[in-house]
Formats: C-alpha cells, sequence, structure tokens
C-alpha cells in the first residue's frame, strides 16, 4: 500500500474516528485501533469497538492499493503535529510496519495482522429506514440525552429511546428522576415504526460527528440489533440496549395547580446562585415557594448557612411551597431555548417544563422531600 495525503484531509479522517480507536483499553494486545484500506479508489478509515463502528473516507492519492490496522495510541497526535502538508503511508506485504513520511519526519510504526479487525461494513437496507437532517438529530440527542441514567442497574435508562412513526420523531431519556422529551416532524412518513434505545454514549459520539454549520441529510437504518447512521462520508453502527422502554408519557402530567412563567436566565441565575451551599449538601435541596408574582428559592447547609433568592415572575394558580434537586433544575434550564420558559406545578408533583410558547421540547422533574 502507498498512498499520498494531506494533512488536513487525513487529520479530519482521523479525529472522526478517535473516540473509537482511542478506547481506554487499547494497547497493542487488542483489537482496538485504526483500520486503513484503500481500494477502488476510495480510502477509507475505520474504528470498532464492538459497541459502536464507524467508517469515513477522505482524499488522497492511491499508488498502491492495500490494507494496514494500526493500534499505536500516538498515530493520531504525531499526525496533528506533522508540519508538512504532504504526507506519504507506505506498507510493504513482506513487512509489519506502516511507514509514515511528512516532510523530514519518518515514523515507522508498529501494525497488526489487519485480518484481526472487525471491518464495519455498509448496510444499506433494514427493517426500516428514514431520512432527517443533521440539525434535526442533533437536536434530538442534545436536548434529551442529560437526563440518561449512569446506574448499571438501571440499563434500560442508560439510553435514549427512539419513538418514530408515520411522520412524527420523538427522543426521550429519563433517569426516573427527570424526564426530556424532544420531538420533530419527518418530511417523508416512516412505513415501518421504530422504537429503539441507542446507549446514551454512544449518541453523544454521533452527535460529536453530525455537521452543524450546514444541514446534511441523515439516513437512519435499523438492523436487528443495531441501527446504522450515515451522512456524508460517514456512517456509523451503533449497538441498541435491549429491553422494553416503559411508557413514557404515563408519567407527563397533566392536572397542575398553578402555572409560573419566569425569564429563563435570571431564573437560571438564582438557581446557581441557590445551589452554592446546597452541593455539598445531600440531595442537593432547594425549596421553592411560588407566591404574589414572585418565586422566592431557599436553600440551606447544616455546616455553612442559609441562602435565598427572590425572582419576577407572572404566576395564575395557587401559592405553594415545593422542593426540587438545584441540579435536575439547572441541566433543564440550560436546554430551554426561549426567554421566557413556563413552570406547571401541584404540591407533592412532578414540574412540568416547557418554554412559553414551543411544546416540542419539554422537560419533567420528580418534586424531593424536605428531611
Amino acid at each position: 500500500m502507498k498512498l499520498h495525503l494531506k494533512k488536513n484531509d487525513l487529520n479530519k479522517g482521523l479525529q472522526v474516528v478517535s473516540k473509537i480507536a482511542q478506547n481506554k483499553n487499547n494497547n497493542m494486545n487488542t483489537e482496538y485501533g485504526i483500520f486503513i484500506k484503500a481500494v477502488n479508489n476510495q480510502i477509507e478509515i475505520q474504528a470498532n469497538d464492538y459497541a459502536m463502528g464507524i467508517k469515513t473516507i477522505i482524499p488522497g492519492i492511491i499508488e498502491e492499493e492495500g490494507e494496514t490496522f494500526v493500534a499505536n495510541p500516538y498515530l493520531i497526535e504525531l499526525i496533528r503535529k506533522i508540519s508538512n502538508d504532504d504526507i506519504t503511508f507506505i506498507k510493504k506485504d513482506t513487512d509489519s510496519k506502516l511507514i509514515i513520511t511528512g516532510g523530514n519526519l519518518k515514523f515507522e510504526c508498529a501494525t497488526m495482522n489487519a485480518s484481526d479487525f472487525n471491518a464495519v461494513e455498509i448496510v444499506d437496507l433494514g427493517y426500516t429506514q428514514l431520512e432527517t437532517n443533521s440539525l434535526i438529530l442533533k437536536d434530538l440527542i442534545d436536548s434529551t440525552t442529560f437526563s440518561c441514567a449512569t446506574d448499571m442497574s438501571k440499563a434500560i435508562f442508560m439510553g435514549a429511546y427512539l419513538d418514530i412513526h408515520d411522520t412524527n420523531i420523538s427522543m426521550v431519556a429519563t433517569d426516573t428522576h427527570r424526564l426530556a422529551i424532544k420531538k420533530a416532524l419527518l418530511e417523508t412518513p416512516i412505513e415501518t415504526p421504530l422504537q429503539v434505545v441507542i446507549p446514551s454514549k454512544l449518541l453523544a459520539e454521533i452527535s460529536r460527528q453530525l455537521p452543524v454549520d450546514i444541514p446534511e441529510i441523515v439516513t437512519i437504518t435499523a438492523i436487528r440489533n443495531y441501527v446504522a447512521v450515515r451522512f456524508g462520508n460517514v456512517y456509523i453502527k451503533t449497538q441498541l440496549i435491549e429491553g422494553n422502554f416503559p411508557n413514557y408519557e404515563r408519567v407527563i402530567p397533566t392536572d397542575f395547580q398553578s402555572e409560573i412563567i419566569v425569564d429563563r436566565d435570571i431564573f437560571t441565575g438564582a438557581v446557581e446562585r441557590t445551589s452554592v451551599v446546597a452541593k455539598d449538601a445531600q440531595y442537593n435541596v432547594i425549596n421553592f415557594t411560588f407566591s404574589n408574582q414572585k418565586i422566592k428559592l431557599m436553600s440551606q447547609h447544616p455546616e455553612y448557612g442559609i441562602v435565598e433568592d427572590v425572582v419576577p415572575c407572572t404566576m395564575t394558580g395557587e401559592d405553594l411551597t415545593i422542593s426540587f434537586n438545584g441540579k435536575y433544575i439547572i441541566d433543564i434550564l440550560k436546554h430551554c431555548r426561549q426567554d421566557k420558559i413556563s413552570l406547571k406545578v401541584k404540591n407533592n408533583s412532578p414540574m412540568l417544563v416547557t418554554d412559553q410558547d414551543k411544546t416540542d421540547c419539554l422537560f419533567v422533574v420528580t418534586p424531593m422531600r424536605n428531611k
């Protein structure tokens, strides 16, 4: 194999696969690493950790076709630091080393048997398929996955639930203490409904790869126990979490005593300030009192004291006091988009949070009992 590459193109390709290729278990004795294949006038870079496989295509000149498998944790950093724009890869069939040159630099990089790599094969057909765009998919992921569980005992909640039927697409995440739902529409109805749970860590990697400057068509294909996502020159396959995701619509509250409209930035600042002394206390509890067109926030620490803050609001309904985890409230507020948000509350019941004039994204947070 002999390839002539531009540093910028090579760097971009390596960055696409870097998180998977540089798995914390990556070393010369594992099957993790970077697979490079040059055939049919196409240069592929792949990585696969079995939970997720990524493939991307980069431009370059193929002088000799071939393939190589590199499990070297320093490869990506070294390529990034080469000062010359022109880089050459040479791998002879009779030699186990990949020779990388750029300017005056020469790197003899050890390789592994290419047949040991679990190649990422593109599958264009599955039991269902749909198209959306990169901005919509990224928004679905980023608006919800912060609510996924991190506790292994709640395996089904360690991913986000992708629910698609007709032209409706929803992504749902919960750790049983808070719930995030983001909805969007497809231009073309899906023929076969799709309900799958995708691990949050893998969704974060997909989000990292999605282009944000210009909307790009994304094709999602469901095949057995995994989902494939394809956009531009990038192809990603991710395993699914097995199990049945609970009926999330049942936990969305519909009965309220009061609705509060408040400025998001002002309210966020007050919650952050009030959380300061509660951070070290168990559960990060903040008491919220809704009364007289104001929200009074109060937190206390047994050793460090009490913090109170007040923000103005527009309120309809009954006065009440209810407690929530301050961190959960801050996380939700960071994912609201409008200047004004709506809080719908009832004593000792979950609170519903949305933007004032939009309901395509909603959040539910359960109250806490004061000890």
